[in-house]
Order: C-alpha cells, then sequence, then structure tokens
C-alpha cells in the first residue's frame, strides 16, 4: 500500500494558521479578565500572560509570512494610511503591559503623517518591535515618525534600556540573504524585519531597517524606513 505523502511546510503553515486565530481570541479574553479583575498580583500576572501571549502570535506571524514568501505568495496591499492611527491601534494592543510595567509611552507623529504601505505587515513587524522594546526597556518609549518625500518615511522606536548587544547590531547591517537563522530568535525577528521592509518598493528604491544605541533616550534604538 503506498504511503500517503505529505507537504510537511504546507501542514506547519496551516496548524500556524489554526493556532494563531485562537491565540487572538485568548489575547482578547485575557484583557477582558484583566479589566474586571482587582489591581494586586492577579493583574501583575495577566499582564505577563498577555505579553508572553504577544511574543508567541507574533512568532506564529513571523513562521506564515516567510512561509508565503518562500511560496511566492507574499501579500502585499498597498494603500495610504495615516501612522498616527496605526500606532495608537499598536499601543493599545499592549496597553496590559505597558499599564502593569509603568512603562510611559510619548510619540512624535504629525496628525497629517501618511504612508503607503501594508498595513498588515507593517503594523506586524512594528508590534514585534514594541514587544521587543517592552521587554528591554527601563521604564519609557519614545515613537518618532518622521515623512520626508526625497527620504521616504521613517520610524523609530526608542528605549530607555541598556541597548542592543553588539552581536546584533552586527546582525542587523548583514543582507537578508546572509542572515545566518541559527541563531535563534532573534536571527528570525532580524530576517522578517528585513524581508517586510524589502517588499516595499517606490521609484527603485527599498524599504530598510536600522539598529543602533545611544538613542534619544539613551538606550536602543529601531528604525524603519519606508520609501
Amino acid at each position: 500500500m503506498t504511503q500517503p505523502t505529505f507537504d510537511f511546510s504546507a501542514i506547519l503553515a496551516s496548524s500556524a494558521h489554526d493556532m494563531k486565530n485562537s491565540l487572538c481570541l485568548l489575547i482578547q479574553l485575557i484583557e477582558e479578565v484583566s479589566e474586571q479583575v482587582p489591581q494586586g498580583s492577579a493583574t501583575e500576572n495577566m499582564a505577563k500572560v498577555h505579553y508572553e501571549a504577544q511574543r508567541i502570535n507574533s512568532g506564529l506571524i513571523q513562521l506564515l509570512t516567510l512561509y508565503r514568501d518562500q511560496q511566492g505568495a507574499l501579500p502585499l496591499n498597498v494603500d495610504e494610511h495615516y501612522w498616527d492611527e496605526v500606532l495608537e491601534e499598536l499601543l493599545l494592543n499592549n496597553e496590559v503591559y505597558l499599564e502593569q510595567r509603568g512603562i510611559s509611552v510619548t510619540t512624535d507623529i504629525g496628525e497629517s503623517a501618511v504612508g503607503y504601505f501594508d498595513k498588515d505587515l507593517i503594523s506586524h513587524l512594528l508590534n514585534d518591535v514594541i514587544i521587543n522594546a517592552m521587554r528591554y526597556t527601563a521604564d519609557k518609549l519614545f515613537i518618532t515618525v518622521t515623512v520626508d518625500e526625497d527620504k521616504g518615511c521613517q520610524i523609530s522606536v526608542h528605549d530607555n534600556g541598556e541597548g542592543f548587544p553588539n552581536h546584533m547590531l552586527k546582525q542587523a547591517q548583514v543582507p537578508m540573504q546572509k542572515l545566518d537563522m541559527n541563531k535563534g530568535r532573534t536571527g528570525l525577528g532580524l530576517y522578517f524585519a528585513h524581508l517586510i521592509a524589502q517588499a516595499h518598493q517606490r521609484n527603485d528604491k527599498k524599504g530598510f531597517i536600522e539598529l543602533k544605541n545611544n538613542g534619544h533616550l539613551g538606550g536602543g534604538v529601531f528604525s524603519l524606513t519606508l520609501p
């Protein structure tokens, strides 16, 4: 009897999609329960669970995006979006953990600051950046958006933590095709960021990311520039 053959990568992608949907419902439930629980150790633990669920969800999204890119089916739906609305939504998604950890967030975003990009992909990328910044910052985040017709649109997330380690700074400068994802989630996260940034092209220019230290708050800075 001939054994059936399976495309394991397709099965993995399908399973990841189902897990992501369930996880989104779980995250919503955590947010609802957190609002009902009195302040105390319980809300602190709920915030930690919410944060870890967000990290898992981010990892699943990265896997699905990389699979679709490998299949030549990476969705790219570019449209006009206001940056203040996009970032407000992202911060609301992470409000539980921000409040519990006492992280203050300030922004410098013009109300008329607009960009042309795939909202889902860029939101996934920036959400991952914010999740990591929340983990390593001391107690502050500063998010800026600058728009220039020639240089493009740059979104930067500053923190007041200890900054990026040297190996991450070096990895961020490596071309996407040469990134070593055997180095763990750091390699996967940077590859995902490079992939989404470079998928956005305009007038022969591609998007790109940058990592540096000693930013506005003295810690690390993640910048995404879109053409």
